[in-house]
């Protein structure tokens, strides 16, 4: 195992006064370097391999990719300060650069072409780097682009041509290897992570470095997949996905998910065509139940653009999965660039399985234990909700929080003007509206936003009814509505600049090239990004997310230094997998999550967990 927690340590010689003689090493290409053997501890590293249509990591996965028989690594780049190499892996001089840092652009990949080079008996089993960063994850948490390109022109401002890589797809390797234009591409690659690392790496802390590499080797170690429940699942959506696309008006003369075809047909039923066919979108879901009775066919769209997706899913499983039964996965640390909350990655997103099972199809019940093991899923409770509580300084919540009433009927008791007992039992719906004003209403939501909510945790209410809710929660929460104007009118202040938020963790947002308008304020998240409009609440929801997401990370370093193995996360959920006999308990594993950080004192942090077999909700 590479060293995840090693620190950084500068490239020096231990006496400056000593010369070193270098050593000359000869790439594929004729081109030599020198490296001082005192001084040769950094180097960014990057590989270049055969790629084509239908043929490439975004169809496959990094994975199943680099597992292909096609699999072709016919350049390898090594860059640093005191010396380089370029040309084929078999000529590589790897001695030179072992136990040495080495920085990689999404190092994921590099990784994995690393691993399948040791097996192939092309690099020898001993070399390894004494450590492995990855520039890509460096550069999300500046908040540049995660391409190299973008990272590049926005932290060292240069601008790559990446034609070159685009013309290589599916040429011939063996041509590839001696064109001076490919080399010294491949070379510059490797240059500009290393020359990331050496200019930024020191505004990328310590912790943060260890979460990047978790959530790499998280994806590379995989869950294991129970493969019969996967091929059942398949078998059931098929059906289904067949048997509603029979009842499509353009089935077969076109494929059910042509969009041309749903346009006309709406078009000749005389509706609107929607935006967007999502179902999580309140509009869509809104014109399906004022359309579907009068043309049923548009329900029956819906149903198969549901089963189709979870179909999908678990047919990128199946075809994932590799021999000894697990699944590989990708993640992308910092995926939400402002929070800094992980995201999907790789055409397999573990952030976003279906909540409830489609036909009695449920892809998390295909994540299982590996055999002799057993899962403990744990999560934060409520720790958004909570952490804006702390922020507005609602103490008063907070207090009857930490003295153990739950958060919904806390909220009930201090906004809502209840006096009875358990409010769950003796006024369900109340309890109900509580949770979703708490869930809903934080960030400044409006009533047709907080109307839909409310339908989709069951609670039927009038527009009025959740116009009036808004109202209510407002006035009874002036504190949460102060800090919500406090943000906004901080962003106000730096027109023409960049607004910075301070999190209580001491990490920071940056919100660039502030700009009035009409309709509120615009800034991007990402250096050199689009634009989006800002208000109160949306940038204090930013403020709460990146903050719960601190407060979670923190309980994730404290379970890895336990030597707990973390599967994977979702949101403030984190999936862990130990030995059936495992002193190990859910107890351990939430005392471990559950704990208030010393950068945000008072916090009332608590944590629900469950032991399974497979992974579930």
């Amino acid at each position: 195992m590479i060293a995840l927690a090693s620190p950084y340590a500068s490239p020096q010689a231990s006496d400056p006064n000593q010369i070193d003689l270098p050593l000359p090493v000869t790439g594929q290409n004729g081109g030599s370097f020198r490296i001082s053997h005192k001084e040769r501890q950094i180097f960014g590293f990057d590989t270049e391999t055969y790629y084509t249509k239908g043929y490439d990591v975004r169809s496959l996965g990094v994975d199943a990719y680099v597992a292909d028989p096609r699999f072709d690594c016919y350049l390898v780049s090594f860059w640093g300060p005191h010396g380089n190499f370029v040309g084929h892996p078999s000529e590589c001089p790897w001695e030179e650069f072992d136990n040495c840092v080495w920085i990689s652009h999404n190092a994921r990949f590099d990784r994995a072409v690393f691993y399948r080079l040791k097996e192939q008996g092309i690099i020898p089993t001993r070399i390894r780097p004494r450590e492995w960063h990855d520039s890509a994850a460096l550069a999300v948490y500046l908040q540049a682009p995660r391409s190299l390109a973008g990272a590049a022109e926005k932290l060292l401002g240069e601008k790559p041509n990446k034609a070159i890589r685009d013309a290589m797809k599916g040429m011939q390797t063996g041509l590839l290897c001696h064109d001076k234009a490919v080399l010294d591409y491949a070379l510059d690659d490797a240059r500009l992570a290393c020359e990331l690392w050496i200019s930024h790496s020191d505004k990328w802390p310590k912790k943060e470095r260890i979460l990047s590499s978790l959530t790499i080797e998280q994806g590379e170690y995989g869950v294991h997949l129970d493969l019969q429940r996967v091929r059942e699942g398949i078998e059931t959506l098929t059906k289904v996905c067949e048997a509603e696309a029979a009842k499509l008006p353009w089935v077969p003369r076109l494929k059910p998910s042509s969009p041309k075809a749903f346009a006309e047909a709406c078009q000749q039923a005389g509706i609107p065509v929607p935006n967007s066919t999502s179902e999580d979108d309140p509009v869509t879901r809104e014109w399906v139940e004022r359309y579907g009775e009068r043309y049923p066919w548009l329900k029956h769209m819906s149903e198969w653009r549901k089963a189709n997706r979870m179909l999908k899913v678990l047919e990128t499983m199946q075809s994932r999965c590799r021999r000894d039964g697990s699944l590989p996965f990708g993640l992308k640390y910092f995926g939400a660039i402002a929070t800094g909350r992980w995201a999907g990655d790789a055409g397999l997103n573990f952030q976003n399985f279906n909540r409830e099972a489609l036909h009695g199809v449920d892809p998390r019940k295909c994540l299982v234990a590996r055999p002799g093991h057993k899962l403990i899923i744990a999560d934060l409770s409520q720790i958004e909700p909570r952490v804006l509580a702390w922020l507005a300084g609602d103490h008063e919540l907070l207090d009857k929080i930490r003295n153990g009433l739950p958060i919904y009927q806390a909220h009930a008791e201090t906004s809502m003007g209840w006096k009875g007992g358990d409010l769950k039992k003796e006024n369900p719906r109340l309890y109900l509206l509580a949770k979703c004003r708490v869930i809903g209403l934080g960030y400044g939501a409006g009533c047709k936003t907080f109307q839909f909510l409310a339908k989709s945790y069951g609670l039927e209410i009038s527009i009025g009814e959740a116009k009036r809710t808004v109202d209510d929660f407002r006035k009874a929460n002036p504190r949460i509505v102060s800090l919500w104007q406090a943000i906004e009118d901080s962003m106000g202040y730096h027109l023409g600049s960049t607004f910075f938020m301070y999190l209580p963790s001491f990490r920071t947002i940056r919100y660039f090239d502030v700009q009035d308008d009409n309709d509120g304020y615009y800034a991007a998240t990402e250096r050199g990004g689009r634009s989006i409009n800002w208000y109160g609440g949306k940038l204090t929801e930013n403020l709460v997310q990146a903050t719960a997401r601190d407060v979670f990370a923190e309980g994730l370093l404290r379970i890895h230094k336990a030597g707990i193995r973390i599967l994977w996360t979702v949101h403030d959920e984190v999936i862990c997998e130990v030995p059936e006999d495992s002193e190990v308990t859910v107890e351990t594993v939430t005392e471990l999550l559950a704990q208030t950080p010393d950068w945000i004192p008072g916090l009332p942090v608590a944590a629900d967990g469950i032991e399974a077999k497979a992974y579930t909700k």
